[in-house]
């Protein structure tokens, strides 16, 4: 089994070489890593190469344009050039994995489960864990994840062949979808996402693609690949994930959206599509 580590990261100075430092020591070593910068205007990719000085596992990407998030993990995947049965891990640049040995817990889990997918716990940098829990069976019966608690929580991992499985169109809003959401909006009587939503564009909401929304990558191809597995999907209760929750403020005006909008209420309007979107239909194999 081999892993393929993906790291998105912009500006990342603080935090980087402590999480490549956590990859080179973890006890299982079957991995490459794929580090991708957004154009860091820190010291970032200095950091980079000086923490992966002479490991070739480390394969290290410097954008020329600005992707986003979610087309760089795409672009990532895409680099890490994955086996079918090879699997994905995703790690954010200010982030790190919680310890030497999760690495080895999610190939222990792949081999014990058979398993297509794992999502699990995490421990925040302020020092609370995350008490995730598994869908209930009822959930995954009723094929309602969408309608249901997230609960797809880091450390998150896949077979390269169920991301195979997926139409790129997920990471794609359209202008009616917006409409709809801003409509929800008015009908649950939130005004404050009303008044902000009813202004928004869907082209506000990709890259200058226009193929790939900004942010909130994770549930645009979580929620299809939970449906996709069903029982296939395992969650590990063991804390694998170190997740930064102090270093990211999403209230103010921030950097992906423009400046004079509000980031929270942008990704949420994402989040509002997304879990409107159709299903996918649950498989019985990969191949």
């Amino acid at each position: 089994m081999k892993f393929h580590i993906i790291i998105a990261m912009y500006n990342v100075e603080e935090w980087i070489s402590e999480n490549i430092a956590m990859l080179r020591k973890q006890t299982f070593q079957n991995f490459n890593a794929i580090i991708i910068d957004d154009i860091s205007s820190d010291n970032t990719v200095e950091l980079v190469n000086k923490a992966i000085a002479g490991d070739e596992r480390f394969n290290f990407v410097i954008n020329s344009e600005k992707k986003f998030k979610t087309r760089n993990v795409v672009d990532g995947i895409s680099y890490a050039n994955a086996a079918p049965e090879d699997v994905i891990i995703l790690l954010d640049g200010d982030d790190r994995l919680f310890d030497e040995n999760a690495l080895q817990t999610v190939a222990d889990t792949y081999q014990k489960d058979d398993c297509w997918m794992t999502y699990g716990s995490f421990v925040r940098s302020n020092g609370r864990k995350k008490h995730c829990k598994a869908y209930k069976q009822s959930v995954i019966d009723a094929h309602s994840y969408r309608q249901n608690k997230w609960l797809g929580s880091h450390l998150k991992t896949f077979k390269y062949a169920l991301w195979c499985k997926l139409d790129m169109n997920i990471f794609l809003v359209t202008e009616d979808e917006v409409k709809s959401a801003v409509k929800r909006s008015l009908l649950a009587f939130n005004l404050k996402r009303w008044f902000v939503w009813r202004k928004i564009k869907a082209k506000e909401l990709h890259d200058d693609s226009g193929l790939y929304i900004k942010r909130v990558d994770d549930k645009a191809f979580s929620y299809p690949m939970l449906e996709m597995s069903g029982e296939r999907a395992s969650f590990i209760d063991t804390p694998l994930y170190y997740y930064r929750n102090d270093v990211t403020d999403y209230s103010g005006k921030t950097r992906n959206f423009g400046a004079q909008n509000s980031e929270k209420l942008y990704m949420r309007i994402i989040r509002d599509i997304l879990v409107n979107k159709k299903p996918y239909n649950r498989l019985t194999t990969l191949d």
